[in-house]
Formats: C-alpha cells, sequence, structure tokens
C-alpha cells in the first residue's frame, strides 16, 4: 500500500493512464491479453483490468537504472563468490603440496611459516594496540592489567598478516592465477564530461570515478588506481567526478573545492593526492599544502572564499551520478562496466583485461 502511495505521489494524480488503458466505460471483461514469456520481453502484458493493460515496457521505465544496477550487482556477486571460492580451493591444494614435499602436516607447515616466524610484540606495539582492546573489553583498566588479552590481540593480527603474506608467496612460487572470465556485464553510459583526467587522452579504456575525499573507502582505493595508471600506461585513463557524501552542500564540500580550485592554477592531481593520501581536511592544512605545491596562496585563499564555479562543477558532477544510480562512493564505471566500492585490483585489471580484449 505504501508503495502504492509513492507512486501515485511521483506521478500526480493528474497524469495521463499508462499507455494501453482505455478511456470510458468498462467493458463486460478483461481485455485479451498474454503474460509475458519471459521478463525480458518489454512487450508483454503484466497486469490486466476490466479497462486496460500494463506493459513490462512500462515497468522497466520505471525502474529505470535501478534493473541495471540490480543486475550488475548480482553478477558481481556470483563472480566474486566464485572467484573467491577458486582460490581457497586452488590455496589448499598449494598448502597440501608444500606440506607433502616437505614432509610436514598441513598444521606442522603452518605453524613453521606463521606462527614459528612471528616476534614476541614490543612494548611500543602492544601501547598501539592496547586502546583498542580497551574498547573492546569497555573498561579503563591500565595495559599491565590486560597484559595478556593485548598480546593475544596483537599476536591474532601479526598472523593474520604473515598468513596473508606466506599465502602471497605460494601464489608467486606455483604461478597461481585465477582464470574464471569476468562476467559480461549490461553498460552505463557515463560522460566524463570536461573532468580531470589523468593517463593517456587516446586510452582504450576510461575509467570514470564518482568519489568524496572524506570518503575512508575512497582513499583506501586511490593507491590501486594509481598502479593501474602505471601498469596500462597509455591504455587507461582515470577521470574524477566530485560526488560529496553530504550532497550539493558547499558546506561539506571543502575538499572538493580546495581541488578544484588548485586546478584552475593547474596544480589539480597534486592537491588530488595530498588529499587522497594525508585526509588532512582542515582549512590551513589545505592552505598549506597549496602553499608547498607551489600556488598562488591569495589566489587560492580567494577563489575558496568565492566558489560559485566550484560549487556549480561539483553540484553537476553529484547529478550526474544519481541519474547514473549510484548511493555511494567510491562508484566506477569503467567503459561504462559499474564497479561499486574498493574492490580489490584484481578486479579492476579483470574489466580491464576484458575491454582491452584480453
Amino acid at each position: 500500500m505504501l508503495s502504492l502511495l509513492v507512486i501515485l505521489a511521483c506521478g500526480g494524480a493528474q497524469d495521463a493512464a499508462p499507455s494501453g488503458t482505455t478511456a470510458g466505460p468498462a467493458p463486460a471483461g478483461p481485455p485479451a491479453a498474454s503474460a509475458p514469456a519471459s521478463t525480458q520481453d518489454p512487450s508483454g502484458v503484466v497486469a490486466v483490468w476490466s479497462g486496460g493493460q500494463l506493459n513490462y515496457s512500462e515497468v522497466q521505465t520505471r525502474l529505470g537504472k535501478q534493473l541495471v544496477m540490480m543486475e550488475v550487482e548480482y553478477l558481481q556477486n556470483r563472480y566474486n563468490a566464485e572467484r573467491q571460492t577458486a582460490e581457497e580451493l586452488a590455496l589448499r591444494a598449494l598448502i597440501d603440496a608444500e606440506a607433502k614435499a616437505r614432509g610436514l602436516s598441513t598444521e606442522a607447515l603452518l605453524k613453521a611459516e606463521v606462527q614459528d616466524k612471528i616476534a614476541k610484540p614490543t612494548q611500543a606495539q602492544l601501547e598501539e594496540v592496547y586502546p583498542y582492546v580497551r574498547r573492546q573489553m569497555r573498561t579503563d583498566a591500565p595495559l599491565e592489567a590486560i597484559l595478556e588479552q593485548v598480546t593475544q590481540a596483537w599476536t591474532r593480527n601479526a598472523e593474520n598478516e604473515r598468513m596473508g603474506a606466506y599465502l602471497e608467496e605460494l601464489k608467486a612460487k606455483h604461478g597461481l592465477k585465477i582464470q574464471l572470465p569476468y562476467p559480461n556485464l549490461p553498460k552505463i553510459e557515463v560522460s566524463p564530461d570536461d573532468d580531470p583526467a589523468l593517463g593517456d587522452a587516446a586510452a582504450t579504456v576510461t575509467i570514470v570515478e564518482f568519489a568524496d575525499y572524506q570518503c575512508g573507502y575512497c582513499r583506501k582505493v586511490y593507491p590501486t588506481l594509481v598502479e593501474l595508471l602505471d601498469e596500462y600506461k597509455g591504455k587507461v585513463k582515470v577521470v574524477y567526478r566530485d560526488y560529496p557524501l553530504g550532497g550539493p552542500n558547499p558546506a561539506g564540500m571543502g575538499p572538493s573545492i580546495a581541488a578544484n580550485c588548485a586546478g584552475s592554477q593547474g596544480k589539480y592531481w597534486e592537491m588530488h593526492d595530498v588529499l587522497m593520501r594525508t585526509g588532512d581536511f582542515s582549512a590551513s592544512g589545505m592552505e598549506a599544502t597549496a602553499g608547498k605545491l607551489g600556488l598562488d596562496v591569495e589566489a587560492y585563499k580567494a577563489c575558496v572564499a568565492e566558489p560559485t564555479s566550484q560549487v556549480a562543477e561539483i553540484t553537476a558532477d553529484f547529478e550526474a551520478g544519481q541519474a547514473a544510480g549510484i548511493s555511494g562512493t567510491p562508484a566506477f564505471f569503467i567503459n561504462g562496466v559499474f564497479l561499486n566500492g574498493a574492490v580489490p585490483k584484481e578486479v579492476f585489471k579483470a574489466v580491464i583485461d576484458k575491454e582491452l580484449g584480453g
């Protein structure tokens, strides 16, 4: 009932009836109509009543890009699950083979390669972990009182890191390569507009990124983008479009305004790099960065104080992102292929290689 009320509110009481309806007295019975042969049949009739009918194409129009996003999300989740499982099974096989070759049990191998290679924590390392453990335990006890718990927490973290490193060593030693093909995803055309681009202008693959400097996941994935530009030099370019988390509100656009103001002096990517790597968004910090980058600081300050054109540009980016169907950051469109969030580098590479015909 609530959904129906929303539809009526969005459409307006004065809107025209859905195509296929007929005005005037209702006929004696419902019109003859067959259900769609499949959900892919836009001409199929999905609802009938005494007086009209509703085609599937009208449902598609109402939902718009939401349907595309749902299909993309399903296919990506399936691919990620299959890829993760394939890698897990392959790594288990490599661990078993390594243990057999060394005449050890799996448990003995992992003890030798993981647990035995972790040194005892230093006092400084324990003090670094202590605040997190204290919060988890909801206690104000001093380090000495919960030393055992802090040591266990540090050891677990150290073992996880060492295990990850050992698995990477096994991958390199045995040349492990996951060959699961990336799915054919529906594409969503997104304009790069005239936003800042990094990479060869004639690159075959364009990555349009919608992000916000104040988004932790955006900063987390930034080094991956830098690495991709280097690995696919001349083949990939990245276009950055602002998508402020607080919406088109100048109060939350500070870092984006700073980057755009730096761009007006030809230093957009230099400011972008500092903001993404340091996360210092204080006005004084960004002003200091402007000075370090060799900008005319007075001109920069004047731009930040009256950012009319910058706000308009950032707002246009935000609206373009909404029109494309995104709802969070970071969001990427690789030649129109949508990727959501700080996905692993391997996923970027799978899409890029597919676009390059690999």
